[in-house]
């Protein structure tokens, strides 16, 4: 019979003779070795709070302080991408003029 030398337990049959290791061991070691994710502050975390509404056939991006952020008919196709770089650029305008 063979031991997994970090914790002692006996290895199952899945696993190999070559491995010293065992299969619980190896997966506390990968979670403690896979860093948390990290929330990055950027210019777009306004987004989250941000609110997109139907105001008199238009389709309206609002900021949390009610800046209408991007607006367009609602009649027409957009690409979200776009909505979404002119939001940021028009906040971060809006941000710096309000300090």
């Amino acid at each position: 019979m063979i031991f997994c030398k970090v914790c002692g337990e006996a290895l199952n049959l899945f696993e190999t003779r070559d491995e010293e290791i065992c299969y619980a061991c190896l997966r506390k070691d990968i979670k403690q070795a896979r860093p948390a994710p990290v929330r990055e502050t950027g210019a777009m975390d306004f987004l989250s709070e941000a609110l997109l509404a139907h105001e008199e056939d238009k389709l309206v991006v609002r900021s949390p302080e009610g800046w209408i952020l991007w607006s367009a008919p609602a009649s027409e196709t957009h690409n979200l991408g776009a909505i979404l770089a002119r939001a940021g650029r028009i906040h971060a305008i809006r941000k710096k003029r309000q300090k």
